[in-house]
């Protein structure tokens, strides 16, 4: 195995490229390192002893990237990667329906490290600490938590084939999908509970109408701050969910329908909190909340949770709930069905007794 520095005239001066025999096969890789001796704009002493040496240091990183071939040593010149420029090219490249999940998990990434992190510096240590302040994170439902750290593990994987990382730093970390347990972990809101905070003053009247129209369509709140007039069509929802690309198409209850207000213009948004952080509909919630004397732990993603209910207590099948919800399967359906049987057992378990 040999990296040869070598240099071919052109035109104005001499490219440098290199030559490359390794198991038994030779090619050839251009620097694109041009050292220009003739003309106005030739080079002077300083800048081809300059490109000569940056021309030297790309053999020898090739050299040693050769030699680690197979081995979990990381060059140096690798190791001096930050994770922003890495994180960037990588989202850059990303072309898959999850870059919405992906995004949000490299940004939840990035408020726990410091500016000038090198991929190389993710450690064991530091991706236990990103999954504790996943699960400690009151802005995200548990599942939510779970994806972002399985889309992470994406990018970490990347890394490591591209030799930035010599091992994986999760390998060890198990951070168990909420999904696949039976039970719904989420608080829900039952229609009393409902009528109460349409009957209580919230802060923000927009905050207020959109989650009650979530409890009654199942939309999260990416996708109802999003919401255009164009997607109501003869009094059915017409939509496709944010976080997994699923169609919707529902029809709207009286509630929805009068939740909604007076139509606008097609391209118009139908609700006017595109401009609210998350923290502050959050605070909205819970003073709205404690003011309709409700002793819940409720985010915006309840009011999901509690559509789904809704349609369990009402009737409707496990298929019906999964096409509403966007589900591609009742399985995710089931922990919702799950929690409405529990409600029955708790109901019939708190029944009076009687003497006999």
């Amino acid at each position: 195995m040999s990296v040869q520095l070598r240099s071919k005239k052109i035109k104005d001066g001499k490219s440098y490229y290199l030559d490359i025999y390794h198991d038994g096969k030779r090619s050839y890789k251009f620097l694109k390192i041009k050292v220009i001796t003739k003309g106005p704009k030739k080079d002077n002493p300083v800048q081809r002893k300059e490109k000569i040496r940056i021309a030297e240091e790309r053999a020898a990183q090739e050299q040693i990237r050769l030699i680690s071939k197979g081995s979990d040593y990381t060059p140096e010149h690798l190791r001096q990667i930050y994770f922003e420029d890495f994180s960037d090219q990588f989202l850059d490249n990303y072309t898959k329906k999850d870059k919405r999940i992906m995004q949000g998990s490299v940004n939840k990434f990035k408020q726990i490290i410091p500016s000038d992190l090198k991929v190389s510096d993710i450690t064991p240590e530091l991706m236990e600490r990103f999954k504790e302040s996943l699960i400690n994170n009151s802005d995200l439902s548990g599942e939510t938590a779970h994806n972002y750290f399985t889309r992470f593990k994406k990018l970490l994987k990347s890394a490591k084939i591209k030799r930035l990382l010599s091992e994986m730093p999760t390998v060890d970390i198990i951070f168990k999908n909420p999904n696949k347990d039976e039970n719904l972990k989420k608080e829900i809101l039952d229609i009393d509970e409902l009528r109460k905070l349409a009957a209580t003053k919230c802060g923000n009247p927009e905050v207020k109408r959109a989650f009650l129209f979530c409890c009654y369509t199942g939309l999260g709140l990416a996708e109802v701050t999003d919401l255009k007039w164009k997607e109501i069509k003869s009094g059915r929802l017409v939509t496709t969910r944010k976080k997994t690309g699923s169609p919707i198409n529902n029809q709207l209850s009286k509630a929805a329908i009068r939740l909604l207000g007076e139509p606008g213009e097609k391209e118009h948004l139908i609700f006017d909190i595109g401009k609210i952080s998350h923290t502050a509909v959050s605070k909205n919630l819970k003073a709205w909340l404690k003011r309709a004397e409700i002793d819940k732990k409720i985010t915006f993603y309840c009011a999901r949770h509690s559509f789904a209910c809704l349609l369990l207590m009402n009737g409707a099948n496990l298929k019906s709930v999964a096409d509403a919800m966007g589900h591609a399967s009742t399985k995710t359906t089931l922990k919702y069905l799950n929690h409405v049987e529990r409600l029955k057992d708790e109901a019939i378990s708190n029944l009076p007794d009687i003497a006999i």
